[in-house]
């Protein structure tokens, strides 16, 4: 029994429902009292079939405007089984109500005021109406207790979000605990991450700004160790209206200085990682405006992500160190193609640095005990631009098409190097397989680069590449014929996947992360045997039955990049193997081919890979992407 899926999706058919101004709503029989969101807000509490809806909206406004909460109570024979509850919530009430608007924007799993609960926010249009659904699905036993929050499209995200938050901070239930303050939650790398992109998601949903050009000057100074950025933005203004402001987002490693808009300085206004712009004048419609943000990071700053390692002699930087102004959603609600302009970065180093950045160097200049160095990017995406700072000796092995540039660091210290002859052989070899596989890259430029990493990161065209006693265990743990090659092999198949070809909407993750997981594994079984990688395909299996062995198997569409990425590895290598098997190995080999070729330099959506299947392969691969019910 799940009355509650229909709850919601009609309001016109609650029973008279009795109208309270009060600043608290409480239910006595379910133990849960709930804050209105603001002075002028009513509560319309209303019961049918043993579920309580509670809809707050303002005093005077139509529900038929969209813009109203919802708190639902019902209670099952047994307890929750919240996983189904959410999944035939958003599939069998939602993706109906909203029809082909329906965009599922976030799932995840969380703990509300100490009870288990899961957030989901899905995106689209009900009567005319362009707007966002939040919702907190929350179980008590065999309670359910949901809250609802919607922001239509056409208000400001901010002028609503405040109170939706006091309702959320302020909701009470019976018998909940919030874990004691000794035993907090340890936040991982991946809970930051995760929270650093619905942040910036939120802060630019409803940004008209389009992207056309990134400069970045920066500035390395070791004594103290300390990293200065001034980047320019060039914005276009893709509204029908004329702008007179623009919204930043920086990552919480960065701690801003200052901003220009133009010429002269800007009055902004910052709360957290959000700075808005006042300029001096509205921007037309595809008018442009040149935006220039200064921040910094210092080694004492302890950047929370783990995106930026400074100090001792080096830089890492990875992740979001770039502000951003583009919506990462259209006027629909559905995943927009980020643009991916022409981005430039100067260096400014101790002479005796290098600076290591994707695409290719166009200058090098040393004087007065400085180093200046320019790295020029075409049609790369900004998540890609990364950089690498340290004593580097540079060495070239060219092999055919392939360009290895060689970035290691000077010797001493004792340290067993990173880059040797063996690792320069795998990647030849397996950018050889990626070339025939994938297509070829338009610039075989790679660099390996000796960073203070943890393993491997690959980025378009760019390998960091970590000492292996870096390697969890240490060296001895990860002999190079096992871990050490899975990861290089996986890494280097991202100048590929997410290189060459971007990712968009439902699904982005998996191609992102599971495509050169399996990538691994096919070159592996082509360098080694089909036994290898039939082997490798049962551990990809086990790894992902194992992550999900005590809880709800999460379809891949419902993963973000940087979340779960051990399952996005395991399962969508299985996933892929899986449709292989479907199709045959021909088939398949066409088909992925295809698909890289046909999105080379562009953006691909998983909908684009499974008709290109065909109807058998896709219907294999949809429950791995959407679910069991997706058949």
């Amino acid at each position: 029994m799940l009355p509650l899926l229909l709850a919601l999706s009609v309001v016109a058919a609650r029973q008279q429902p009795v109208t309270l101004d009060v600043p608290v709503y409480r239910d006595s029989a379910f133990g849960v009292s709930l804050p209105r969101p603001f002075d002028d807000w009513v509560f319309e509490p209303a019961t049918s079939r043993g579920t309580t809806t509670v809809i707050f909206h303002p005093r005077d406004a139509s529900l038929r405007d969209q813009l109203w909460g919802a708190l639902v109570l019902t209670t099952f024979n047994r307890d929750v089984p919240l996983g189904q509850v959410a999944d035939q919530r958003v599939l069998t009430s939602w993706q109906a109500t909203l029809g082909p608007s329906f965009t599922l924007l976030t799932r995840d799993s969380m703990a509300v005021v100490g009870l288990p609960a899961i957030h989901v926010v899905m995106g689209g249009t009900i009567n005319h109406a362009v707007l966002d659904v939040e919702e907190y699905l929350v179980a008590r036993g065999g309670d359910l207790i949901l809250l609802q929050f919607r922001y239509p499209r056409g208000l400001p995200r901010d002028s609503v979000a405040a109170g939706y938050q006091r309702v959320f901070d302020g909701i009470r239930i019976r018998g909940a605990t919030a874990p004691p303050a000794p035993a907090a939650p340890v936040i991982t790398t991946a809970d930051r991450a995760r929270r650093e992109r619905v942040a910036m998601w939120q802060a630019l949903r409803t940004s008209p700004w389009r992207l056309e050009g990134f400069e970045a000057q920066v500035r390395y100074d070791t004594m103290p160790p300390r990293l200065d950025v001034a980047a320019r933005l060039d914005l276009v203004n893709d509204d029908i209206a004329p702008r007179d402001s623009v919204t930043l987002w920086l990552a919480s490693i960065l701690a801003g200085d200052s901003v220009r808009a133009g010429t002269g300085p800007a009055v902004v206004a910052s709360v957290g990682s959000t700075t808005r712009v006042a300029l001096g004048a509205a921007v037309q419609p595809q008018g442009t405006v040149s935006i220039t943000v200064y921040y910094h990071v210092t080694a004492d700053r302890g950047p929370p992500s783990g995106d930026v390692r400074l100090g001792g002699g080096e830089v890492l930087v990875l992740g979001d160190w770039i502000p951003r102004a583009q919506s990462p959603t259209d006027s629909a609600g559905q995943y927009a193609p980020l643009s991916r302009p022409r981005q430039t970065l100067r260096f400014d180093l101790p002479a005796e640095h290098r600076a290591v950045a994707p695409g290719r160097l166009t200058a090098e200049a040393t004087a007065f005990g400085r180093r200046r160095m320019t790295w020029l990017t075409d049609d790369a995406p900004l998540g890609a631009t990364a950089f690498a700072i340290g004593r580097y000796r540079v060495l070239s092995r060219d092999s055919g098409r392939l360009r290895l540039k060689l970035f290691a660091r000077e010797p001493g210290g004792g340290a067993a190097p990173a880059i040797g002859d063996s690792l320069i052989a795998l990647v030849r070899r397996s950018a050889a397989f990626f070339g025939r596989a994938f297509g070829p890259l338009e610039a075989p430029d790679l660099a390996i680069v000796e960073a203070p990493v943890d393993g491997v990161r690959g980025f378009p065209g760019l390998l960091f590449v970590g000492a292996p006693e870096s390697l969890p265990g240490g060296a001895a743990a990860h002999p190079p014929a096992t871990s050490r090659t899975d990861d290089v092999l996986r890494e280097l198949a991202r100048s590929w996947w997410g290189g060459a070809v971007m990712a968009a909407g439902p699904g982005s993750a998996w191609i992102t992360d599971g495509f050169p997981a399996w990538a691994a594994i096919a070159a592996r079984g082509v360098m080694e045997g089909d036994t290898v990688r039939q082997r490798l395909v049962r551990e990809a299996e086990l790894a992902w039955r194992g992550a999900t062995g005590n809880g709800p198997d999460t379809p891949l569409a419902d993963l973000a990049v940087g979340d779960s990425r051990a399952l996005l590895y395991a399962k969508g290598a299985a996933a892929m193997e899986a449709a292989r098997r479907a199709v045959g190995d021909a088939r398949f080999r066409e088909t992925i081919r295809t698909f890289a070729e046909d999105h080379h330099s562009g953006w691909a959506r998983t909908e684009e890979f499974l008709r290109l299947l065909g109807p058998d392969g896709a219907a294999v691969l949809a429950p791995y992407l959407f679910g069991p019910h997706s058949r």
